[in-house]
């Protein structure tokens, strides 16, 4: 191996990371265009500016790319409020999906998981890993409730979350209805309410 292959290997943000940078972009902005049933892997190489050979050693299928950006997306967008209360961090919380959901490319990308035949067993695994990541994240601002005494200890940290996060979803992705300030806070204070048994 070459002084240069190494120290390309060693490089944080190297070729590699620049292939799977262009490549997640380009295939956000192509399921915001034409949804997952028109996603194709060379129109995403064409797209990013690489080799389809490329693209199919590190992505052998449009599901397992979505995956990928799946896992990515939720390591680097769960926010964890603290405002020293639970109703403000799950406000906070539940905003966040409203704005991230409000971006067209991750909501495409989000669709393309939920609507996928579940028969795909690689979008079955990137779901089930993309909502693993996401309660593990945001399953803190209920540790730190429970810990203040506003939930009870026996709280199921899936269930909650769930419960407060649904609705969301189901508004934004399936309906298409509005989910504004006023709906987030008042979503907040129905799953507090429910679960602090007040």
């Amino acid at each position: 191996m070459t002084g240069d292959a190494v120290s390309e290997r060693r490089r944080p943000g190297g070729r590699s990371a620049r292939v799977v940078a262009a490549v997640h972009q380009a295939t956000l902005e192509t399921l915001a265009e034409v949804g997952y049933a028109g996603l194709q892997l060379t129109d995403v190489a064409d797209r990013a500016g690489v080799n389809k050979t490329t693209v199919y050693r590190r992505w052998s299928t449009k599901a397992a790319l979505i995956g990928d950006i799946l896992t990515r997306f939720a390591r680097t967008n769960v926010a964890t409020p603290d405002t020293g209360s639970l109703r403000g961090d799950l406000e906070l919380l539940l905003s966040g999906i409203v704005e991230a959901l409000g971006d067209r490319a991750i909501r495409a990308v989000v669709q393309a998981a939920v609507m996928v035949d579940v028969a795909e067993d690689d979008v079955r695994r990137a779901r089930a890993a993309f909502w693993d990541e996401r309660f593990l994240r945001s399953g803190v601002i209920v540790e730190r409730a429970v810990a203040r005494g506003e939930l009870p200890s026996t709280t199921d940290v899936r269930e909650f979350l769930e419960t407060a996060a649904s609705p969301l979803y189901f508004r934004i992705l399936m309906t298409d209805d509005v989910a504004d300030a006023a709906y987030v806070a008042a979503v907040a204070e129905r799953t507090v309410r429910a679960f602090a048994g007040v």
